[in-house]
């Protein structure tokens, strides 16, 4: 499947935003902290949006192999991974993620968990998330997405020369572009506060819900396991009343046989049940 230019800068542009809020959420529930994990000052994670691109470019034409979309999702964003925390731990001296503590790491920046991840993720997002998502910017008209675009583009290219003056550390001020800066840290900030205070809440209901589960489970076991000794108490107290008449119906009619009596088994049933109910009123 092609794509047209402003086809992929609109799927850069979204998939920068859903990263970022899957970093906010990843964070908040692993970590039980609110952060901002993007690079940049507002809401995006321009890594995310390089990422997906490369799958939907090379991958999506075997979406309906899993296997082959999980292997190629795990090089593609290992390899955009590793590319781009390298190219920011030599310019700027600084890491934005580091898996040195973790096994099977490459200088510390993939690691063999994480990249198992991002091959499920892939097959996550090629088979439920674009093809919605696509319907979607479709149906947007050709000067909208262009409109779209040229502001969602000004605004990054704002947000990069910005945090990099901030990272390089030059104190000239740049006038209006700070003010800029400072109102998608300030975006960024307020979405991240919803976004990981609601990951952390949905988090917290979860375990509440898996606790309760647990309980449920334990008083269930506990009722069963009672249930189950009763009837096996049941069960053998009959088993022995029933070996009791047996052993009595046995007896009695060996005595019969040696009398020399003809003797009707069912008559002689009812006559012994009848026998039993007499005495049980007279006791």
């Amino acid at each position: 499947m092609f794509f047209s230019w402003n086809q992929m800068l609109l799927l850069f542009f979204i998939y920068s935003f859903l990263g970022w809020c899957v970093e906010v959420s990843f964070v908040a529930v692993t970590v039980g902290k609110v952060v901002n994990r993007g690079f940049l000052n507002g809401p995006v994670c321009p890594i995310y949006g390089s990422g997906m691109l490369g799958v939907l470019v090379l991958l999506l034409p075997t979406k309906d192999n899993l296997l082959l979309l999980f292997l190629g999702g795990m090089l593609i964003c290992s390899a955009v991974e590793l590319f781009g925390g390298w190219i920011l731990d030599k310019i700027f001296h600084m890491r934005w993620w580091d898996y040195s503590d973790r096994p099977f790491n490459v200088g510390g920046y993939i690691c063999l968990s994480f990249s198992i991840m991002w091959g499920l993720a892939v097959v996550f997002a090629v088979k439920f998330v674009h093809i919605p998502l696509m319907a979607v910017i479709k149906r947007i008209p050709y000067f909208v997405q262009i409109i779209l675009i040229v502001v969602f583009g000004i605004i990054m290219l704002i947000d990069f020369i910005m945090t990099l003056k901030k990272l390089i550390g030059i104190k000239n001020s740049l006038g209006q572009l700070e003010k800029i800066a400072e109102d998608l840290r300030s975006i960024g900030d307020q979405l991240k506060d919803v976004i990981g205070n609601s990951a952390i809440e949905v988090k917290d209901k979860a375990e509440q819900s898996k606790e309760k589960i647990d309980e449920m489970a334990v008083e269930t076991k506990k009722k069963l396991q009672s249930r189950q000794e009763e009837l096996e108490i049941y069960s053998l107290r009959h088993t022995n009343k029933i070996h009791k008449h047996r052993k009595y119906l046995r007896n009695s009619l060996v005595a019969l046989n040696k009398s020399g009596k003809r003797i009707k088994i069912l008559e002689y049933i009812k006559e012994i049940k009848m026998e039993s109910k007499e005495n049980n009123l007279d006791s």
